[in-house]
């Protein structure tokens, strides 16, 4: 309850306040009067210009300190102070000699260090060729190493197989030569028997061979067997042939009686048998001889395993090759590096103009002997000349608080000049200082004001006069600022009807001059409202105005649409 008493206590102040500057305001205004006293104006269209003022000076809107990173003697200066350059132009020359040979240096770096290159890749490319050449041929070797083994242990077992053979056919024809010439001598009827038999058995071991040596040749011509296996089969038919064809002589002979011619024959055919079995002997003898090709054959075989081993090993020389082709690249890289720092160098020897512009100042004379410093704390090379764009240039001025407000960057802006005191320049503000400054408790913005300047008539250092157009606004509607009260933030008027003032009516504004204000809405052209204006006699005032003014309570309830009669808090439909 307490709370509510105090926000009406403060309510009545406020408007009773209000009332009181109502009533002053009502006391006289040089204006409008019916005949009631009343000061008023009209509503009307109209222009509202608000423009603020500020000095400054002309400063360049990019200037350029050209500087020099080369040392040595200035062999040539071509500008002048005040001189127009173009972006481009020469500035000045720096002795070159040491330069120049720093760069011709570099280049002789670069070929060298091209040609180790191309020589790696060279390199590296041989090694690689060569690498696979030699694996490859030691895979080669190998594989018929272990050819020729295979083969070799394949012959040897085949010629042990067949020495013991032959060896075991010597013994059985020098046993049936020895039978053959016993019978010779003793003709005895189980000899036929015998003879006989021996012819039954060499008959079968003859077609037995022919078989085998047939099998033998057919598989050879298809290359799976090996010449010496066919060769064996041939001697072992051979020897087939002679037994049966011994056992046919020998039942001939043990049918017949021996002849001295038969006789004879007999012991030569044991003598031929004795001869037959011991060369056969004598191969099985010789089979040490094959022994020891077989294991010459075997340390081949291991030889070139140890060949292909050693050819794969070999590739890590690819790999050093790698390496070595790496290193020359990062040469080449390097004497890149250096030869365009060179002509880096080089080129800072000639100074050119980084902009298009004017010669502001020249601080180096032709012949003087400059050393550039380019370390991270010096400066960066040393100043030459300061040149700036006098194309565009601007203005800072400094605004007061209270004005600061109305500007905002793209207002157009008229400068006048000392120089040019009978001229007028365009510009247009670039920026406003997002922070104020204050100096003796005064606090002040630092605005920022481009202007055009084609002609370069414009110099840095000029004195000039800025006026900010801030409001320029033309042909709208329009009232005076007096006839506008302020209500708990709500801007009000007092509309006047028939020479009488009715209730208030709530107005949105809008641009604010220093003599009237911008009427969005609320008001229509030609309407008559009331001016308060201190001084003006409260002869005439309304009676409603008086009442409000002693119930401020009512009145604000009224504006806010509560009371009879009332046009209500907002603005009225149109």
């Amino acid at each position: 309850m307490k709370k509510w008493i105090i926000i009406g206590a403060i309510v009545i102040l406020v408007l009773g306040g209000g009332g009181i500057l109502v009533w002053g305001k009502l006391l006289g205004k040089g204006g409008d009067s019916n005949s009631s006293g009343i000061q008023t104006t009209t509503v009307k269209r109209g222009d509202i210009v608000v423009s603020v003022d500020a000095t400054g000076t002309i400063e360049p809107l990019v200037i350029v300190e050209v500087r020099s990173k080369a040392s040595g003697a200035i062999t040539k200066l071509a500008v002048e102070e005040g001189d127009a350059l173009k972006a481009g132009d020469l500035i000045a020359e720096i002795e070159k000699t040491y330069t120049q040979a720093d760069v011709d240096q570099g280049q002789a770096d670069l070929k060298s260090a091209q040609a180790r290159l191309t020589q790696a890749r060279t390199n590296i490319e041989l090694q690689k060729k060569q690498s696979e050449i030699q694996i490859q041929q030691a895979r080669e070797n190998v594989t018929d190493a272990e050819t020729r083994l295979a083969q070799l242990q394949e012959d040897v077992q085949l010629e042990k197989e067949a020495n013991a053979r032959q060896v075991k056919e010597a013994e059985n024809d020098l046993e049936m030569a020895k039978l053959r010439l016993e019978q010779a001598r003793k003709g005895r009827p189980e000899s036929v028997k015998r003879a006989e038999a021996s012819v039954t058995q060499s008959k079968v071991s003859l077609e037995l061979a022919h078989e085998e040596y047939n099998r033998k040749k057919t598989l050879y011509e298809k290359q799976f067997t090996s010449k010496s296996e066919v060769d064996s089969a041939k001697a072992q038919l051979e020897s087939a042939q002679a037994q049966y064809e011994s056992a046919l002589e020998q039942l001939k002979m043990v049918k017949e009686p021996s002849s001295e011619e038969e006789l004879k024959l007999a012991e030569l055919s044991v003598t031929r048998s004795e001869l037959a079995l011991a060369a056969a002997k004598h191969r099985q003898k010789q089979e040490k001889s094959r022994e020891r090709d077989l294991e010459l054959t075997k340390s081949q075989l291991e030889d070139a395993k140890s060949a292909l081993e050693l050819a794969l090993a070999n590739k890590v020389q690819i790999e050093l090759k790698q390496k070595d082709l790496e290193a020359a690249e990062a040469s080449v890289t390097r004497a890149k590096v250096s030869l365009k720092a060179a002509q880096d160098r080089l080129a800072d020897t000639i100074v050119r103009a980084p902009i298009s512009g004017t010669i502001l100042q020249r601080n180096v004379e032709e012949g003087q002997v400059i050393t550039s410093s380019m370390g991270a704390m010096a400066a960066a090379g040393t100043l030459l000349v300061t040149m700036a764009d006098l194309e565009n240039v601007y203005v800072k001025t400094e605004v007061d608080e209270t004005d600061i407000g109305k500007v905002k960057p793209g207002q157009s802006v008229t400068i006048t000049l000392d120089a040019f005191p009978e001229r007028t320049f365009d510009g247009t503000v670039l920026r406003v200082a997002p922070q104020g400054r204050a100096v003796q408790n005064v606090t002040t913005f630092e605005v920022t004001t481009e202007i055009k300047n084609p002609s370069k008539i414009l110099k840095p250092g000029m004195n000039a006069s800025v006026e900010i157009h801030a409001v320029d606004i033309r042909d709208v509607l329009v009232v005076e600022n007096e006839a506008i009260m302020d209500m708990r933030g709500r801007k009000i008027v007092y509309p006047v009807v028939d020479g009488q003032p009715t209730q208030p009516v709530e107005v949105t504004i809008g641009e604010r001059g220093w003599d009237t204000t911008e009427i969005i809405f609320g008001l229509e052209e030609g309407e008559e409202v009331v001016v308060m204006t201190p001084g003006q006699s409260n002869t005439g005032i309304p009676d409603f105005i008086r009442e409000r003014m002693s119930n401020p309570m009512e009145s604000f309830r009224r504006m806010q649409g509560g009371g009879p009669g009332g046009r209500g808090g907002g603005p009225p439909p149109r």
